[in-house]
């Protein structure tokens, strides 16, 4: 067969030719190449690269000039990197192979050895494991941020009493504090879920070879204790097959994002004209193209679109494991796109709320207004007809729904409506010291006394506890990976 000419033809040699002529077409490196992508994993490959060529060197495999060699040609190629003067070359696909080619560049023959005893499959398994475990370790500490600020936001507003709602209607009162602290505790979850992707990512991979393992006698113990890896993978297979790591961070990281558009609407809905609960800092809006009077909630609004590309990511890498057979597939290379943008989009997505949630400015009249207009303490009034005047509860239901309607009718609130009103619907309802007691504001709040519930003592115990909370979490060691290259040779 003849070789293709013309610009489907890629010139240049394949540094993993084998076999094949090492000549792609053009359409074959577009379509092959990931270093546009890995080249994000640029600490976590070197640092894994030194790791191996020191384990290397500790078997006899490498001698000590060779070590020092290639530790020295890491580090430059580290600083090329960073400095943008190591060019990027599709033909070369991905960071391991153009860390290689770099090294052998710069110092020989030694550089050709590095590969020795391993593979670009474990190879890329170790970089994305010391990924998530590095990833993990940045994002607890943006989400901790956020804990803060909920828990600060919740402590200045104890005594803020707002509508709670269901199905959007408005129900109950509530502390603000208590609103505030319910996203506080699912946010705390969700570092609950970070903190299981770290350990899932805490076997080491690396030593695994492409599958069935390699034919030198090598130290993973030694790899494990370099990287600081809490385990070493039963299985050769597992290791470079495996994604399940970055399932669950990715899971974590798509319940944080649905968590956070929970947050995100709530802040776009108090924002707005209607409600007027809430007003955002002009340096945390936009304005309008057109309409010079708008002020728009967009990292609200972005947040919540965010979640669902990050949902999509976490679907996008389940529907790529779900028929691959084992173990290394090239599908595998994709597991990259959607790992490196939730990562990215969950730390956007948790400064933006923190920032929000410190900049609001809570319009305390109109969240009790709308607490009245909302007829919020109906459900208080038939417990006290219930509690004091002997009714069923279904009675006093009915009676008070009744009350309600014919206030409704003539444009007030509870608290508004006269004693002629609340007589014609039940002389029960007659006594102005009972009725005023029954539906005040503050007095259903403090009845709210069990554990969990929005009376004051009860939230000053949850502030307590969720103090206690963010003390564990900043205490916590998420083992993220030294990806320093250190100039020792071991």
């Amino acid at each position: 067969m003849s070789e293709k000419t013309g610009p489907e033809k890629q010139s240049g040699t394949q540094l993993w030719a084998g076999r094949s002529s090492g000549n792609l077409s053009s359409i074959a490196v577009e379509m092959g190449e990931s270093i546009s992508l890995d080249i994000q994993l640029y600490r976590e490959d070197l640092r894994a690269s030194l790791a191996h060529a020191r384990m290397l060197a500790h078997v006899g495999i490498l001698d000590r000039a060779e070590l020092k060699a290639i530790g020295d040609g890491l580090r430059q190629i580290r600083q090329e990197i960073e400095s943008n003067s190591l060019p990027l070359r599709p033909e070369l696909e991905d960071i391991h192979t153009h860390v290689e080619n770099r090294l052998t560049e710069i110092i020989g023959e030694a550089g050709k050895k590095l590969h020795t005893a391993r593979s670009r499959n474990d190879q890329i398994a170790v970089d994305m494991h010391l990924f998530v475990r590095r990833a993990c370790a940045e994002i607890g500490a943006v989400w901790i941020g956020l804990l803060e600020s909920l828990s600060k936001a919740a402590a200045r507003e104890i005594d803020t009493i707002l509508p709670g709602y269901t199905h959007l209607q408005v129900a109950q009162p509530v502390r603000l504090s208590h609103h505030l602290l319910a996203h506080f505790w699912s946010f705390a979850r969700d570092l609950g879920r970070l903190k299981r992707a770290a350990k899932t990512a805490g076997d080491l991979p690396l030593g695994s070879g492409a599958l069935a393992g390699v034919n030198y006698e090598t130290d993973r113990e030694f790899l494990r204790e370099e990287l600081g890896f809490t385990g070493i993978y039963a299985n050769s297979m597992d290791a470079v097959s495996t994604r399940d790591y970055l399932l669950d961070f990715l899971y974590a990281l798509s319940v944080f994002a649905t968590h956070a558009s929970r947050l995100a609407e709530e802040l776009i809905l108090w924002n707005s004209l209607e409600f007027g609960f809430v007003h955002l800092p002009d340096e945390l809006t936009t304005g309008s193209s057109i309409m010079p009077q708008k002020k728009n909630p967009d990292l609200a609004e972005l947040s919540r679109g965010k979640s669902g590309r990050m949902i999509a990511n976490l679907m996008n890498l389940l529907v790529n494991l779900k028929s691959l057979p084992l173990t290394y597939n090239r599908d595998l290379q994709e597991d990259r796109q959607p790992v490196l943008d939730s990562y990215r989009q969950s730390l956007l997505i948790g400064r933006a709320l923190q920032a929000m949630i410190e900049g609001a400015v809570f319009d305390r009249g109109r969240m009790r207004a709308a607490v009245e207009r909302g007829f919020a303490t109906a459900t208080d009034l038939a417990d006290a007809l219930v509690s004091e005047r002997g009714l069923s509860f279904r009675e006093a239901h009915h009676l008070v729904g009744n009350l309600v309607a014919r206030a409704a009718e003539h444009g007030t609130t509870l608290a508004g409506a006269p004693a002629t009103l609340r007589e014609a619907v039940s002389p029960l309802l007659k006594d102005d010291e009972f009725y005023t007691k029954a539906i005040s504001l503050s007095a259903s709040t403090e009845r709210k006394v069990s554990a969990g519930g929005t009376a004051k003592h009860r939230q000053e115990e949850q502030l307590q506890h969720a103090g206690r909370e963010l003390e564990v979490w900043k205490d916590f060691d998420w083992r993220s990976p030294d990806l320093s290259l250190a100039s020792e040779d071991r």
